[in-house]
């Protein structure tokens, strides 16, 4: 008897720490959705801009749709963004969470680590933050790289006069998804 309330006071005492570590990878596991979604959505959207119209209809894809599509999926006290430090969006610039997670993923790149699984979440202040990386495909490069084209430069200067988002190459750190979601009271 005495050796069943033992185990049933031990399980009690694990069950907060069970269930905030269940919460918190059940929030990963949401962010992580979302961050593909957003992905998937906007490469499409993208795909389909750029078969229509050209390059030039790939740049007002990311510049009008990109938002729209974050917006979209920012819901339930969830928000969605992309970040980065070599921005082409100054709001999309990053805070000092997001900069350091970019920066830890600049050095693991720097040491030959691969980052493409790599996220990181924390429960901070009432919120569930979440960074996944986002790097250079080769649709990419065609507004990113290191050779733009003449047409997609004025484009890309017409739209984005402090434009730091090119030189960049194929595999190359892009920025991060940045997911945030609103903790309720009762959340980890």
């Amino acid at each position: 008897m005495l050796a069943l309330r033992t185990l049933i006071l031990f399980t009690a005492l694990l069950s907060p720490t069970l269930y905030a570590e269940t919460k918190s990878a059940n929030l990963e596991t949401q962010a992580a959705e979302r961050a593909a979604e957003f992905a998937t959505t906007l490469k499409s959207a993208l795909g389909a801009a750029i078969k229509q119209g050209g390059l030039v209809e790939g740049i007002n894809v990311c510049k009008m749709q990109a938002p729209a599509i974050a917006e979209s999926l920012s819901t339930d006290g969830w928000t969605i963004a992309r970040k980065s430090t070599k921005n082409r969006n100054q709001n999309n610039q990053p805070d000092d969470w997001e900069a350091e997670k970019i920066a830890q993923l600049l050095d693991m790149i720097r040491n030959t680590e691969s980052i493409d699984n790599v996220a990181f979440s924390t429960n901070k202040d009432g919120q569930f933050r979440f960074a996944k990386a986002i790097k250079i495909a080769p649709v990419c490069l065609n507004c990113h790289g290191q050779t733009i084209a003449p047409e997609v430069k004025q484009a890309l200067s017409e739209h984005y006069p402090n434009d730091l988002a090119t030189g960049y190459r194929l595999g190359d750190l892009r920025g991060i998804f940045s997911i945030t979601k609103t903790l309720e009271t009762s959340e980890p």
